[in-house]
């Protein structure tokens, strides 16, 4: 299928509500409500920029993540993801063992490292500040604590996009967001070079898929990402310097009554010499509500029965895997 140019995700300007202002700007915010709520109900995508979100941070975050990827296997596999803390989720995941799309044969050619920041003490414990390990934790720390104060301000605006009666509902819904009665991770993934990472029969970087949760922020080193639009068609969502990429989940969606469109995504093999010769990196924060909440369509119309927040998350990583799941 042909891929579209990025034309079709819209770039918003988010100044009105950056990060260092404690309050909207009054005189803006309608502007910025509009294009978001656009965007979210057109394609399920988009760029902010002028966020306030310190490039520094992701920077630092970029490189203490490729200096733990480039470790030894012998080395990385003492971080694997249920050893450091027993049943978690937090941890290092080997390449091949997470397939996103189901109806791929092959495992997704990628590793990465789940940051969930309500057991970083744990787990900082275990570590006793050992690197490369703990100064990717560190790292990943500042990018939450930046992340969540964004996440939740593009709840708001959309709250107020669907002119809901309390602005704040989706943000009350995730009122425990980085703490142990809520669901948050930022995953820094890492793409090998595919020179150096045999790949088989279909398989790609990362399979086609739509997010879990609520929404996600997104940031990359490189172009991959394509983005499946509701005609069909798979359009390059390649990063924009300066700018957060956020998306719509599942949960989100069908919590909106499908007003908000959480559309499908994927990183194929690269075609070039050039770039299957390239590592590629991402770091993602999932937004979730939190695990005792029950989700409800927020218009009233009962188009999908309620649901509770962890239920569906469990039922979804059920989906993905072959093996259960740590939680």
């Amino acid at each position: 299928m042909e891929v579209s140019t990025i034309d079709s995700i819209p770039v918003v300007d988010f100044e009105a509500y950056r990060l260092e202002k404690e309050c909207p700007d009054s005189e803006k915010l309608q502007k910025l409500v509009d294009e978001i709520h656009h965007a979210f109900t057109t394609i399920g995508f988009v760029y902010l920029k002028n966020t306030g979100f310190p490039a520094y941070v992701i920077q630092d975050a970029f490189e203490k993540s490729k200096v733990f990827f480039t470790l030894e296997a012998k080395e990385k596999v003492k971080h694997l993801r249920g050893h450091i803390i027993p049943g978690s989720n937090f941890g290092y995941v080997q390449t091949e063992q997470e397939g996103l799309n189901p109806e791929r044969t092959h495992m997704d050619l990628k590793e990465f490292y789940n940051f969930l920041p309500d057991r970083v003490e744990e787990v900082m414990s275990e570590l006793k500040e050992t690197p490369p390990a703990s100064d990717l934790i560190e790292a990943l720390h500042i990018f939450f604590d930046h992340g969540k104060t964004l996440h939740h301000r593009v709840l708001e605006i959309m709250a107020r996009g669907l002119k809901l009666d309390d602005p704040y509902l989706f943000t009350k819904k995730h009122q425990y967001f980085g703490m142990k009665a809520g669901i948050g991770t930022v995953r820094t993934t890492y793409y090998p070079p595919v020179k150096s990472a045999k790949a088989e029969g279909d398989q790609v970087r990362c399979g086609e898929h739509s997010d879990y949760g609520g929404i996600t922020l997104l940031v990359q080193d490189s172009p991959g990402l394509e983005v499946c639009n509701v005609k069909g068609q798979w359009i390059q969502a390649p990063p924009i310097e300066g700018t957060i990429l956020v998306n719509i989940g599942d949960l989100m969606q069908r919590w909106t009554s499908d007003k908000f469109i959480a559309c499908k995504h994927r990183v194929l093999l690269p075609v070039s010499e050039e770039d299957r010769a390239s590592s590629r990196q991402s770091i993602t924060l999932f937004g979730h509500p939190d695990r005792d909440e029950i989700i409800e369509c927020v218009d009233g119309s009962q188009k999908y029965p309620p649901v509770g927040s962890r239920e569906y998350l469990d039922m979804r990583f059920s989906a993905t895997y072959s093996r259960e799941v740590q939680k």
